[in-house]
């Protein structure tokens, strides 16, 4: 087998800062804290940093003495920020300098929680990826998504994302644009999401996608029904747990496709690190079906499972869809798939995936490596 060297790119994390209005200076109920107590440095580098703004006219005067009520609500202010390690340190340390002070605050604490909530709050995240086949050569490519999330009402919330699609390291651009636009609202104790949304069902076996849909849940029930690439979709998922098993059902409906898939999915622990997993697909069109089982060690991110899977027994809209060539997927495939995740930093992710398969009639298909770096802003 030939031997190939992985090369990951590690993408610059973009950073997003939330602007929260500042509190204007008040009467001083407490005593003066002097500008050489070590909170003013603390502070004084976080607003370096950007995290806080200062005073209301966004000027953080570094060498005036300032009362520590003034001083609490600036920590209040930090206390509601995205932070990273370092910066979540210093505010811990002010916040516990400043506890009777904040606790006193109590009210207005709460009111600028309420603003934070009420605001339009944007993450997102960044994606480098490293693929390398036998019988395709190798590719590096980027994607970038920055999503919106907001409240409408106390019932209705919007959710938007703006993506970069892949884009090839040579030049070549994926389908940029907006991937996902829709409302969740609750009603008669369903949770409801309209529009073009993320579908995910039988830990993307079946789905792992956007698509054009109406989707309900309550509690472990999910029902999806909508559109995507001119396929009609209806799928239904339900989650449960029995006698200390994980057990998910699914329903897969291509009305388009004349396409209908059954499975079961279940996961267990023999102990604290390693996990058991196995899942069951049917398609009873096609007289195909779909079969996984492995194990993973938890705390060394290993998993290794064995795929058997026949002609007709995927969705094309799953994950399998994006591991394999297209021909690969229709003929149908079997052999071991192994994997390894490992958090690199805080928010920042490394997944390696190795598969070796051959066809349903024993013609070994290439070994398919991907080595993919993610990051949460």
């Amino acid at each position: 087998m030939k031997k190939r060297l992985l090369k990951v790119a590690v993408t610059t994390a973009l950073t997003v800062a939330f602007a929260v209005p500042a509190f204007a200076a008040s009467a001083n109920p407490f005593s003066d804290v002097p500008a050489n107590h070590w909170a003013y440095d603390a502070v004084n580098k976080l607003a370096q940093a950007g995290v806080v703004d200062g005073y209301a006219d966004g000027t953080f005067k570094g060498d005036k003495t300032m009362t520590r009520y003034e001083m609490a609500q600036i920590v209040a202010k930090a206390m509601n920020k995205s932070l990273n390690d370092d910066q979540q340190g210093t505010v811990d340390e002010l916040s516990q300098e400043f506890a009777a002070e904040l606790n006193n605050l109590g009210v207005k604490v709460d009111s600028l929680q309420e603003q934070v909530d009420d605001m339009v709050k944007v993450s997102g995240d960044a994606r480098v990826r490293y693929f390398a086949a036998e019988d395709a050569g190798d590719n590096t490519d980027f994607r970038a998504r920055v999503n919106f999330d907001g409240k409408i009402s106390d019932n209705l919330k919007f959710n938007a994302r703006l993506t970069s699609g892949n884009m090839n390291y040579d030049g070549g651009n994926g389908d940029a644009g907006i991937n996902t636009a829709n409302v969740t609202f609750d009603a008669l104790g369903l949770t409801n999401t309209i529009g073009r949304q993320d579908v995910i069902l039988a830990e993307g076996y079946l789905f792992d996608t956007q698509m054009n849909a109406v989707a309900t849940e309550i509690g472990g029930l999910k029902l999806v029904a909508g559109n995507t690439d001119a396929n009609r979709i209806y799928a239904a998922e339900y989650g449960f747990n029995a006698l200390g098993t994980d057990l998910v059902a699914d329903y897969y409906k291509n009305d388009t496709a004349d396409q209908e898939i059954y499975g079961l999915s279940t996961g267990f622990k023999l102990t604290k690190n390693l996990a058991i997993n196995a899942s069951y697909y049917d398609n009873n069109d096609a007289d195909a079906t779909a079969v996984s089982y492995g194990v993973k060690l938890n705390k060394l991110g290993l998993s290794a499972t064995y795929r058997d899977v026949e002609a007709g027994a995927y969705t094309g809209f799953g994950a399998l869809a994006n591991d394999q060539q297209p021909s690969t997927l229709e003929s149908g495939f079997k052999g071991m798939e192994y994997a390894y995740d490992r958090a690199l930093d805080r928010n920042t992710a490394l997944n390696v995936k190795y598969q070796d398969f051959e066809d349903q009639d024993g013609i070994d298909l290439g070994a398919r490596t991907q080595a993919t770096v993610s990051v949460k802003f």
